[in-house]
Formats: C-alpha cells, structure tokens, sequence
C-alpha cells in the first residue's frame, strides 16, 4: 500500500499535542514493531495515555533507527516516517491503520499476558498520579508532581506570601481518598495542612520526619482503580493478599523494599528482574517512575 501522509493528527510523545487518539494509534504502532529493531521491551498498554512508557518507547525505537532521539513523533516527521515505513514492510501496516491491534511481538503487556480490567486500570492510574489528578502539573512538572522543587506563590490572608508546592492538591487528595478514617477535619491540626503544601514538610507523625506517604499513594491507585481498600496505617492496604518474597509480581501489585525505611511502589511493567515502579514520596517527595530491582522487594500486596 502506499504510505499515508500523516495518519496522526498531532505530534505524541514528551511535549508533544498528545490528543487520545493519536497517542493510541501511535501505541498500536510501536507495539507492532519487534523488539530487535527498536520495539518496546515490553508492550505498551494502548490507552491513549502518553506517559514515560510510551515516551520511552518512542526514544527506543529512535535511537535504534537513526531518528533524533527526543521521544516524540511529530506529524510528517522522520520518525513517523521511519515507523510507517518499517511496518509496511512488516505487512502490518495496513491492519493497524484499519483500526485491527495485533497481537504484540513482545510478549503481551508487562510480560504477564493480558492485564485483567482492575490490573490496567491501576497501572493507568499510577501514571495519571504521576502526571497529577489535579490538573497538568505533570507536564510542566520536570522534577514530578508533589516535588519540593516544584513550586509556586501563595498570597496569605494579611498580604504576604510564601512558597508552596504547585502540586500540593495531589498531596492531599492521596489521603483524603484512600487513608482509613481520614477526614477534612484532620487538616485543621496544626501543621497537617502545611504539611502538603510547604516544601520540606510532611503531614506530621509522632515520633518522626512526618508520614512517608508512598503506601498511601500507591492504595489512592487502587482506590481509583475501582479496588474496595484503604490505607491503614501499621497494616498497608486492606482487602489485599500479602506475598512474602518478590516471585509473581504483576502489574498493578503493590511491591515493598526494605532499606533505610520501607518504601512502596506500584508495579507497571515488568520485565524479568526489572521492575518498573511508580514511586510515591520519591526523590524530593516527587512522584517517579523509575525502574526498580526485584532483589530488593521483600513482599508484595495482590490486589486480586
């Protein structure tokens, strides 16, 4: 078949238009291309969410084929040209563009065959997290949502200001909607509500720095997802199965490491010893995606 001249209507990827359905058919191609020539190490989940796997994977397979590698695809564009041309080659081309999604040469998303609907729902929502429910922090957020690095200005009741974090609303949204018996009257203790918004706080914690909010996190994600939980503290998630040892972790699982303190991270793509995490209360309380080592998870939480 003759090539299309833009099948896309607007460029995808980091910094990119990233209208839904282009983000989708852009997932459809590249998880069409194999692996040995730049494919995704692991299927993209195609939900027309542009995320850091599938910026990722738009850097893979430009940097495998000579393109500039910024991870975006932009509408007449080499990169785009270089894919379609590779998948007519393929002969898979006009499939995709008929709208059919073939079957991925990549072993199925995350390497754990297909995703139940609550599984891809959670991954779903621990990449919205990262990006930031409460508007498009995310995007514009280079250190991540939440970040203490991440700021803006606050005028105060009697005229003066301060600094608080931009995504501050994020912060307390992961409690008001997943930590057990939680409710708006705890943010008018004193230091609760600054703990969200001023960079370098936490909500406080007796005993402590204040809490380390990445289990509370990661059940927001599940909460969202539709899961019956919450957050109970000195416990974890409730209506959940608790794994010792880091063998059968899935997508959407809840994975625990164990090193100067607990720490918790949402399971989004794993690929044999590599785990990638999305990470609450992360470098500078951000919310990362960062790949994480099996080895170091002592246990686990199956939502199912």
């Amino acid at each position: 078949m003759a090539l299309p001249g833009n099948p896309i209507g607007g460029s995808v990827g980091f910094g990119g238009k990233n209208r839904q359905a282009d983000v989708l058919l852009v997932q459809k191609l590249l998880n069409a291309v194999p692996r040995a020539r730049g494919g995704p190490l692991s299927a993209l989940s195609v939900d027309g969410l542009c995320g850091p796997m599938t910026g990722g994977a738009i850097k893979r397979f430009q940097g495998s084929n000579g393109c500039v590698n910024d991870g975006r695809i932009d509408v007449g564009g080499k990169t785009q040209q270089v894919l379609l041309q590779m998948l007519e080659a393929l002969g898979a081309l006009a499939a995709l563009l008929g709208g059919a999604a073939p079957s991925a040469p990549n072993g199925g998303a995350a390497g754990n065959g297909s995703l139940s609907p609550l599984r891809a729902d959670i991954r779903k929502w621990a990449l919205i997290g990262a990006h930031g429910p409460h508007g498009d922090v995310g995007g514009s957020a280079p250190k991540g949502i939440v970040s203490d690095l991440h700021t803006t200005t606050e005028t105060l009741s009697w005229g003066g200001t301060r600094t608080i974090r931009k995504g501050w609303r994020n912060y307390k949204a992961f409690f008001d909607e997943a930590v057990a018996g939680w409710t708006e009257g705890h943010w008018k203790a004193p230091g609760y509500l600054d703990g969200v918004k001023v960079p370098g706080k936490r909500v406080p914690q007796g005993g402590g720095k204040g809490v380390s909010w990445c289990g509370i996190f990661a059940t927001w994600c599940w909460v969202k997802a539709g899961k019956q939980t919450e957050w109970i503290v000195g416990v974890g998630p409730s209506m959940s199965q608790r794994v010792a040892g880091n063998d059968g972790i899935q997508v959407g699982d809840i994975c625990v490491q164990k090193g100067a303190e607990v720490h918790h991270f949402v399971a989004i793509d794993v690929e044999g010893d590599v785990i990638q995490g999305v990470n609450g209360n992360s470098d500078f309380q951000s919310i990362l995606v960062k790949p994480m080592q099996r080895s170091t998870v002592l246990y686990f939480y199956r939502p199912e």
